[in-house]
């Protein structure tokens, strides 16, 4: 199997987040294409971003509240990214992991990540019809419009 232009999929970003369903479909999108191909998998989640609509009550006008995310939030990820990683590579599977904060659009982080990786794919789960997301436009159709390589969206 092959991406654009005939060049094979070598360095596969799989995009997590911490729902069981969208993320399991991710791994193993990402497993099987990776075991096929021969491909390094970064697994990678980005902590949302908190935009609290209580912006009025930073310390000064101008400023942002403190983050609302707790740091158990991010234990859990890091520990759903090793997971993951463990798993890719008792699977015979070139892995590593990482989790950024977010700080900003997701989709938009997921980018520069896969830009810095070297990313010939990205490999997103799709919730669907979400208000947010007919609204504000989901990570996984931003990505699919912006993202320099293939994407595959999956449930």
């Amino acid at each position: 199997m092959t991406g654009q232009g005939g060049t094979t999929f070598t360095r596969i970003v799989a995009a997590i987040d911490l729902v069981p369903e969208s993320s399991g479909s991710v791994l193993r999108a990402a497993r099987e294409l990776a075991a096929a191909m021969r491909s390094t998998v970064l697994v990678a989640h980005i902590q949302e971003s908190e935009h609290p609509a209580v912006v009025a009550t930073a310390p000064r006008a101008g400023l942002r509240p403190a983050p609302l995310a707790a740091d158990g939030e991010l234990g859990e990820a890091g520990r759903a990214v090793e997971h993951a990683v463990s798993e890719m590579r008792a699977a015979g599977v070139a892995a590593e992991g990482r989790v950024l904060p977010g700080a900003g659009s997701t989709a938009k982080e997921l980018l520069t990540v896969a830009s810095s990786f070297g990313a010939t794919l990205i490999i997103v789960g799709d919730h669907g019809g979400r208000v947010a997301d007919v609204l504000l436009g989901s990570v996984a159709h931003k990505l699919v419009r912006s993202a320099p390589c293939p994407v595959l969206v999956v449930r």
